[in-house]
């Protein structure tokens, strides 16, 4: 079985969306920690900033990226059933936490 990990504030980390499509399911999307609760089963991320220094076509990775204290909010809950960290409320395809890998972008490429 899978160790919970507990999300510091100030983490970076990145999601992906576990689906049967394949140039879905390698898209990443880097986001920080913002907020945990007290019993560490929600937190809040927000968004990074994207730098592209030159032209931004749609397979284009950034230059960099910098947290944007200014970023889109998610909340994410622990799963027990599925022990991993994932978007909340959700539907069927639920944005997943990968931590321990630092930020990380891949666009959509179909």
């Amino acid at each position: 079985m899978k160790q919970k990990h507990i999300p510091t504030v100030g983490e970076k980390l990145y999601t992906y969306t576990p689906c049967n499509s394949y140039y879905v399911a390698i898209c990443h999307d880097p986001w920080t920690v913002e907020s945990v609760n007290e019993k560490c089963t929600e937190i809040v991320v927000r968004a990074a900033q994207l730098i592209f220094t030159g032209p931004r076509y749609y397979d284009t990775l950034p230059d960099a990226i910098i947290d944007d204290p200014h970023g889109k909010k998610m909340k994410m809950r622990w799963s027990e059933k599925k022990h991993r960290w994932q978007e909340s409320p959700c539907g069927s395809y639920p944005r997943v936490a990968v931590f321990g890998c630092g930020y990380d972008y891949m666009p959509y490429l179909d």
